[in-house]
C-alpha cells in the first residue's frame, strides 16, 4: 500500500503537468500567435537562455535581496506582536483591531502613496511587509501555541532558568512550525516582491524586467521569467517544509 502512494505521489503531479502542457501547446497552435501565446518549446528555450544572461542574475538577486529584507521585518514583527499578544490581553485586542485594516488595504493603491511618499525600492518592500504580515502574524500565533500556557506558567512557579527555558522548552516547541510558516511566507513574499516591483515600476528587479517584456510584446521571455519566480518560490517552500519535519524528529 505504501509503494502504491509513493507510486501515485509521482505519478499524479506528472500527470498532471503533462495534461496542462499538452493543453497550452494545443493552444498554442490554434492561436498561431507567439505575441499572445507563445509554444511551450519556445518559453523553454527562453527559460534555458535565462542563465547565460547575466543581467537576469542582477534583477534575480536584488529581487531576492529586497524580499528577504522584507520578509525578515515582517516575521520578527509578526513574531513580537503575536508574543505580546500572547503575554498582554489588551494588545492582542488593539492589534487584532488593526490587522483587518492591514489586510482590507488595496495594494495598488497603497504602492502609488507610497511612491509619492519614498521610492520605488522602499515602497516595494513596504507594501510587500504590509500584505505578508497578517499571515505570517497568524502563523506566528499558531506556533507559539505549541507552548501551553500552563507549561509558561510551571517555568515561572519552578523558577527555571530563562535560559533553558528558551533552549529547551520554547525553542523546540516553536521552531519546527516557524520554520514551516517561514517557507510558505517567502514563497509569498517573493511573488508580492515582483507584483509590487511592476506597480512602483523599480529600477531593477523580476518586475522590471517583466515591464520591459510588456512593452516589447517579448512574451516568451516574459513567461520564462514566471517560470523562474515559481520555481524559485515552490523550491523555498519546501526547504522550508523539509527543515521543519527534520527538526520535529530532531525534538521528538
Amino acid at each position: 500500500m505504501k509503494k502504491g502512494n509513493k507510486i501515485l505521489n509521482i505519478a499524479v503531479p506528472a500527470l498532471t503537468i503533462a495534461c496542462i502542457f499538452a493543453i497550452w501547446a494545443f493552444a498554442a497552435a490554434v492561436t498561431d500567435e507567439e505575441i499572445i501565446l507563445p509554444r511551450p518549446l519556445s518559453v523553454l528555450k527562453e527559460f534555458f537562455a535565462l542563465f547565460a544572461d547575466g543581467e537576469f542574475y542582477l534583477s534575480y538577486f536584488v529581487t531576492l535581496g529586497r524580499s528577504a529584507i522584507a520578509f525578515a521585518i515582517s516575521f520578527a514583527l509578526a513574531f513580537a506582536a503575536a508574543a505580546l499578544s500572547r503575554r498582554y490581553a489588551l494588545f492582542g485586542r488593539a492589534f487584532n483591531t488593526v490587522l483587518p485594516l492591514v489586510r482590507a488595504l488595496p495594494t495598488v493603491a497603497v504602492v502609488l502613496l507610497l511612491v509619492l511618499w519614498t521610492t520605488s525600492r522602499v515602497a516595494a518592500v513596504i507594501v510587500t511587509m504590509l500584505v505578508v504580515l497578517p499571515t505570517l502574524y497568524t502563523n506566528a500565533e499558531n506556533a507559539l501555541s505549541a507552548v501551553s500556557r500552563e507549561t509558561a506558567e510551571m517555568c515561572r512557579v519552578y523558577r527555571v532558568p530563562k535560559k533553558t527555558r528558551f533552549f529547551k522548552i520554547y525553542l523546540p516547541a516553536v521552531l519546527p512550525n516557524a520554520v514551516s510558516a517561514a517557507g510558505a511566507g517567502l514563497s509569498l513574499n517573493l511573488k508580492l516582491m515582483v507584483a509590487a516591483e511592476v506597480i512602483a515600476a523599480t529600477a531593477r528587479g523580476l518586475g522590471t524586467e517583466l515591464n520591459l517584456d510588456k512593452i516589447n510584446f517579448e512574451t516568451a521571455h516574459m513567461l520564462a521569467l514566471v517560470f523562474a519566480i515559481v520555481l524559485t518560490g515552490i523550491a523555498v517552500e519546501l526547504a522550508g517544509r523539509g527543515i521543519a519535519r527534520a527538526m520535529v524528529k530532531r525534538y521528538a
